[in-house]
């Protein structure tokens, strides 16, 4: 299925040169008294809405909650537990730039893991694991990018039915049993501190930057936007699209399975049955992002903007007293939302 990826580059973008018979200026709205004053209110509201409403949910948490909310603890803690989230999250914009679902993330992820968890606590080199589960990327993003691009398997199905796959191996790798103990070296790559925040938020925040210069700063960031967008018109403007497409794929892999290595050593264990848990949560962060920065496109500080946002909710009400489904509900609901607002924002932009 499609992700109708939420927005077109500019023909000039791919190369073409920009027309020089541009529609004419709007002399009489450009001369109007405030009226680019407006205009750029407007734009900073749609640019930044996203990132004020996270400020002033904080702030309204911290108020109600001071003792619970609005402590060091808590802080770290939120922005701790969605650190495997944010690299999920920025993987999969991959793919969703170039017009593509992944559901095969996070079971990717466990698989990961349970070979990182099995082979250090067996007493194998974690190099040897680490050389495994590149090589699991490698793989899972090629067959994924063959079946859909070379093959034409829809990849919401290609990837679901990829995604259960790799859930019955976890387990066979396992044993059907939770692996526990994992060695100090690995517990270390993830667990490390730095400025009070473990290696695994800080990967987090290094790949956010990468991808956002990625995207906005080079030619392939709008290249995946242009395959995505119009794969057709791509191929005329000379692209190698097929290849563009199975790349994304083979990247947003290796992410989600070198991501496996930080849970075992995040977590210190693997239970293999915990694919389910990761998700729901990237997607929604992803399609809500892109209502924020680059309104209308996936986008990587969107997408961190995004997540934070939703975890300030589900963190505030849980404080509140709500109960543990409200967090699944919630996060539900901001998906429905966040793909109907991503939607309303490309077209809104002209680019749905």
């Amino acid at each position: 299925m499609k992700s109708d990826s939420v927005g077109d580059p500019d023909a000039s973008s791919i190369g073409q040169q920009p027309s020089l018979a541009a529609d004419p200026p709007d002399l009489g709205r450009s001369a109007a008294p405030g009226g680019r004053g407006r205009r750029r209110s407007l734009k900073f509201a749609e640019q930044y809405g996203l990132l004020v409403i996270l400020v002033l949910s904080f702030a309204v948490f911290s108020l109600l909650l001071p003792d619970t909310f609005a402590t060091t603890g808590n802080i770290k803690a939120m922005i701790n537990s969605q650190a495997i989230i944010l690299l999920l999250a920025i993987a999969v914009t991959l793919p969703l730039r170039s017009g593509e679902f992944d559901l095969s993330i996070a079971g990717l992820m466990v698989v990961g893991a349970a070979i990182t968890a099995q082979l250090t606590t067996s007493g194998y080199s974690f190099w040897i694991a680490l050389l495994l589960v590149i090589l699991l990327g490698l793989l899972v993003g090629l067959i994924n990018g063959f079946l859909i691009v070379k093959v034409g398997i829809n990849s919401f199905i290609a990837t679901l039915g990829m995604s259960t796959a790799l859930g019955g191996l976890a387990y066979a790798i396992t044993n059907n049993s939770i692996v526990a103990n994992v060695p100090e070296e690995v517990r270390a790559i993830a667990r490390a501190e730095f400025l009070g925040f473990p290696a695994i938020v800080w990967i987090g925040w290094i790949l956010v930057v990468i991808f956002w210069y990625v995207y906005e700063r080079t030619p392939l960031g709008r290249y995946l936007l242009f395959v995505g967008g119009s794969p057709n018109s791509a191929k005329l403007a000379g692209l190698r699209v097929d290849r563009i497409r199975i790349g994304a794929f083979v990247a947003c892999s290796l992410i989600a399975a070198l991501s496996g290595i930080l849970l075992a050593g995040n977590i210190g264990q693997l239970d293999p049955s915990v694919a389910s848990q990761f998700l729901l949560q990237p997607f929604a962060a992803v399609f809500l992002g892109a209502t924020a920065i680059t309104v209308g496109r996936f986008n990587a500080l969107g997408t961190l903007i995004a997540l934070y946002l939703l975890t300030i909710f589900v963190t505030g009400l849980l404080l509140f007293g709500a109960q543990p489904w409200v967090s699944d509900v919630f996060n539900g609901v901001a998906l429905v939302l966040a793909v109907t607002f991503a939607r309303l924002a490309a077209r809104l932009n002209g680019r749905a």
